[in-house]
């Protein structure tokens, strides 16, 4: 039998659980939810495809209405649009951490190689998003921000190129822009055959012969270090 103590006690859990459970739920901020619905596209593109990414299946993956989706995103390619804008702070950020400046100019550019392939590895949906064929058939704006998140990459391995002119360390009849812009298609080519073998990029290992292969015909003969 209960005593006095205990039935106070248990009548002020319950009127306690019926205040939490009759307390409504906070919402989301804009920006949160638009985040949410940002990470709910990089999922469905990694695990299905681009095609397989509609504002249906994006508001089922991420637990809203339709209706609600389009109070953030007009439409799919402004979520895309969004998305690569991510993936473009993102890969700012991590490049920055790298500290490049303070490493020697040949590390520089091979750590600028294995981060691509990191990234790559780190976010699947991305090599998926960027080898898409719909992506061809996307509007003019998306494709210009695709291409925009390309050739900032390719900018930073033309930097890392002339750092190496530089320092005596490659050729200086290299034009650094053309010798980036060959260097990372054969990185997207690796990652594109991760997509078609459904596994990582061996990142250490195939980042150095990428570079070594390159290498080979980019350094400075000994007497121009001299």
């Amino acid at each position: 039998m209960l005593s006095q103590v205990d039935l106070i006690l248990e009548r002020a859990v319950e009127t306690q659980n019926v205040s939490h459970a009759n307390t409504p739920r906070r919402r989301k901020s804009a920006e949160v939810r638009r985040q949410d619905i940002v990470k709910a596209a990089m999922e469905i593109i990694r695990h299905q495809g681009l095609d397989k990414l509609t504002t249906r299946s994006l508001a089922r993956a991420v637990g809203i209405a339709q209706p609600t989706l389009f109070l953030h995103f007009g439409n799919k390619s402004q979520v895309l649009m969004a998305l690569v804008d991510a993936l473009r702070t993102r890969m700012e950020d991590n490049l920055q951490d790298l500290a490049l400046e303070r490493l020697p100019p040949g590390e520089r550019l091979r750590a600028t190689i294995r981060f691509y392939l990191d990234f790559i590895d780190s976010q699947p949906g991305v090599a998926r998003l960027l080898f898409s064929e719909e992506l061809q058939s996307a509007d003019d704006e998306l494709r210009e921000r695709v291409n925009g998140l390309t050739s900032y990459y390719r900018g930073v391995v033309g930097r890392q190129i002339e750092a190496g002119q530089a320092d005596g360390m490659l050729r200086t009849d290299l034009d650094p822009r053309a010798a980036a812009h060959v260097l990372v298609g054969a990185l997207q080519g690796l990652a594109f055959c991760s997509i078609l073998r459904g596994q990582r990029c061996s990142t250490v290992e195939q980042s150095d012969i990428v570079l070594e292969t390159f290498l080979h015909g980019w350094t400075a003969p000994r007497s121009a270090r001299a």
